[in-house]
């Protein structure tokens, strides 16, 4: 009895010498040092800006500054790739985006990521619909009356999107074959001009980010015809949902998520997105989120893995159908 308790006694002083030598039994707590939040969009925008404020509100919780590092091009396809092959370490995350991860996946030949397989979900971000909004000189004053001219002249009604394999583009194909009409599509290079040109009476529709329709809803200068999402927007509380307009069921969102590189350890994962949940329990953080048309919301990472489960199946049924391909 007296050996084991020696044993134990030069056991215990053993690691306390380890520990005064700098040899902790654990790593440092995460996060030790600044981590990098990758948004595959410009600056500016509606990602963009709840990228940035959820970063300026977990650093007071998490104990260490987020920056947002913003990494446009190639449809998302760049800062999405650039995160899947960053270190699991937690200090590269990717802010997720409904094209780059639910989308290009069924777009794009050859890409160097697959989803589901390379990341690891932390948490849900915001959700928004896609606005279907109509130009002054176009007549178009409801869905119903939308639907009923594009049955009348197949292919007559063109309607803008901010380029093909978008989102956008893709609530449009999925909203046509619901409605058994044939619309054809304009792609621009973003929101801004596709919006003057509806404003300018040179395209008839188009399927619109929220946020940047607001203001010309706001001041008539555009008609809001219906929003894509499962219920109305809080920003724009009179437009009705596709689905109340004659379309039950319909739901297209558009999304902005929180993920890691797969291999981040899973208490760290689990500590970052219970900070993230903590930002978005802040009313305040909530109503800046619907000021810019978002439904700010966290997840458990549970959660956003099966969303991002069914969000990928119904997007590749879209593009499946509608034959659509992109090099």
């Amino acid at each position: 009895m007296q050996h084991t308790t020696r044993r134990q006694t030069l056991a215990a002083l053993a690691g306390a010498t380890l520990g005064g030598l700098g040899l902790p039994a654990r790593a440092e707590a995460y996060p030790s040092r600044p981590v990098r939040l990758v948004l595959p969009f410009p600056p500016g925008g509606s990602a963009d800006f709840i990228a940035r404020l959820t970063a300026e509100r977990l650093r007071p919780i998490m104990g260490q500054p987020f920056v947002v590092d913003n990494r446009p091009g190639a449809s998302g396809n760049l800062a999405t790739s650039h995160v899947a092959h960053s270190p699991a370490d937690g200090y590269t995350l990717l802010v997720g985006v409904t094209g780059a991860l639910a989308i290009n996946p069924w777009l794009y030949r050859g890409l160097d990521y697959v989803p589901e397989r390379d990341f690891a979900p932390i948490s849900m971000v915001a959700k928004a619909p896609v606005i279907v909004v109509a130009g002054p000189r176009s007549g178009i004053r409801s869905l119903g009356e939308l639907v009923e001219r594009a049955k009348a002249a197949p292919r007559s009604i063109a309607y803008a999107t901010n380029g093909m394999g978008t989102s956008h583009h893709l609530a449009a194909e999925m909203f046509s074959r619901a409605a058994g009409i044939q619309l054809r599509n304009v792609p621009y290079k973003g929101t801004p001009s596709a919006l003057q040109d509806i404003v300018g009476g040179h395209v008839d529709i188009g399927f619109m980010d929220l946020t940047a329709s607001i203001p010309l809803v706001s001041t008539d200068r555009i008609q809001a015809l219906a929003v894509t999402g499962a219920t109305r927007s809080s920003a724009l509380p009179s437009v009705p949902t596709i689905a109340e307009s004659g379309f039950p069921g319909f739901s297209a969102e558009t999304w902005i998520a929180l993920f890691a590189p797969r291999g981040m350890d899973p208490a760290d994962v689990q500590r970052l997105s219970a900070g993230v949940n903590t930002v978005f329990a802040d009313a305040d953080v909530r109503q800046q989120g619907t000021a810019q048309g978002l439904e700010v919301a966290g997840s458990t990472p549970a959660e956003l893995q099966r969303y991002l489960a069914a969000e990928s199946t119904k997007w590749r049924r879209v593009v499946e159908t509608a034959n659509i391909k992109l090099d």
